[in-house]
């Protein structure tokens, strides 16, 4: 059975499931390149058919302390979200921590405040979960996610480059970001 958590009256995340491969693929292929495709040779083919295939979302939804689940606006389904507890942000080894893993949302519907509430959602189950701060991973030249974050308390803890060969070499970098909870 599906969990559905009711965010409001019109937003809603419901669990995703290994039957659930199709359509996140589907879903994916649809939302990430307008946002992402420059990033990439490929335009981000081969990203979305390797990290959201039927065997990584087995491998994710196997992981313990994740949850992972579809973001519905008015019933339609508009994006992802994928949490992962208890994971130490290197940083601050001796703080709890929970990782931001993963947040998409269609660019159809981007700046009209999902985002803000589905974060607020993500820092009350951190803190549910006795964390001490959250944290996530941003790309550097994504400007827009990034004065959102900002603008959440997120401060950038370190930056590291990705090593995918089909991203372009300039593109590469990543910010962590963290907020003490």
């Amino acid at each position: 059975m599906s969990i559905i958590l009711k965010l409001s009256d019109t937003l809603s995340l419901r669990e995703i499931f290994l039957t659930d491969a199709v359509v996140l693929q589907e879903l994916m292929s649809k939302i990430y390149p307008p946002v992402y495709k420059h990033l990439w040779k490929d335009r981000g083919v081969w990203y979305v058919q390797t990290v959201f295939n039927s065997q990584n979302l087995q491998k994710e939804l196997s992981e313990k302390n994740t949850v992972y689940y579809f973001i519905q606006f008015n019933n339609e389904i508009i994006g992802i979200l994928r949490i992962v507890n208890n994971v130490i942000l290197k940083e601050f080894k001796n703080k709890k921590a929970t990782k931001l893993h993963r947040i998409y949302l269609d660019p159809k519907v981007q700046n009209k405040g999902i985002g803000k509430i589905v974060l607020n959602f993500v820092i009350q189950h951190a803190i549910e979960n006795k964390s001490e701060l959250l944290w996530l991973e941003a790309m550097d030249t994504q400007t827009q996610a990034l004065n959102f974050y900002k603008k959440l308390n997120f401060k950038i803890s370190s930056n590291f480059k990705l090593q995918f060969d089909l991203m372009y070499e300039h593109l590469k970098g990543m910010h962590r970001m963290y907020r003490l909870l």
